[in-house]
C-alpha cells in the first residue's frame, strides 16, 4: 500500500507498458517472460498495439484521421503487416489513400522513425480509446453502434 491506497500492480504495469514504444515494450515483455511467463502473456494480451488498428471501422478512422498527421501514417504503415496496411488504406478516401501510398513508396527511412510515427499515432489512439471515442475489439461478432 502506498499512502494507504492499494495499487493494482497488473494495471500499473499495463499502463506503463502502453506508453512505451514498441521496441521497449517487446524488450520488457521478453525480459518479463523469463521471470514470469504467465504475467508476460497476460500483459501482452491486454496491450493495445499498432496491429490492433486492423479493428478500426470507417467511422472510427473518421475520428482518428484528423487528430493525426498524414506523414506519420506514411511512415508508420511501413512497419506494419500487410493486413494492417491494407485495412487502414481501405478506410481512407481516394485522395488520402493516394497520398499515403506516395509516402509509402518514398525513400527508405530508419526503423527508429517508423517506430516513432507508430508511437505518435498510438498515443492518439490510446487517448481516444480512454475517452470511449473508439473501440478496438478483436471480437468481430460484437457490434458497436
Amino acid at each position: 500500500m502506498a499512502g494507504g491506497k492499494k495499487i493494482d500492480g497488473f494495471k500499473a504495469a499495463l499502463e506503463l507498458l502502453q506508453h512505451l514504444d514498441l521496441a521497449a515494450q517487446q524488450t520488457l515483455i521478453a525480459d518479463m517472460a523469463r521471470q514470469d511467463p504467465e504475467m508476460a502473456i497476460r500483459l501482452k494480451s491486454q496491450l493495445t498495439t499498432f496491429d490492433d488498428l486492423q479493428y478500426l471501422t470507417v467511422s472510427m478512422m473518421g475520428k482518428l484521421w484528423p487528430e493525426t498527421h498524414i506523414n506519420d501514417w506514411g511512415l508508420a504503415l511501413r512497419g506494419s503487416s500487410s493486413e494492417v496496411k491494407n485495412h487502414i488504406l481501405s478506410l481512407l478516401s481516394k485522395n488520402n489513400r493516394a497520398d499515403v501510398d506516395e509516402l509509402l513508396r518514398g525513400k527508405p527511412r530508419p526503423l527508429s522513425e517508423v517506430m516513432e510515427a507508430q508511437t505518435r499515432i498510438m498515443d492518439v489512439v490510446l487517448a481516444m480509446k480512454a475517452k470511449g471515442e473508439i473501440v478496438l475489439s478483436k471480437d468481430k461478432s460484437e457490434k458497436y453502434v
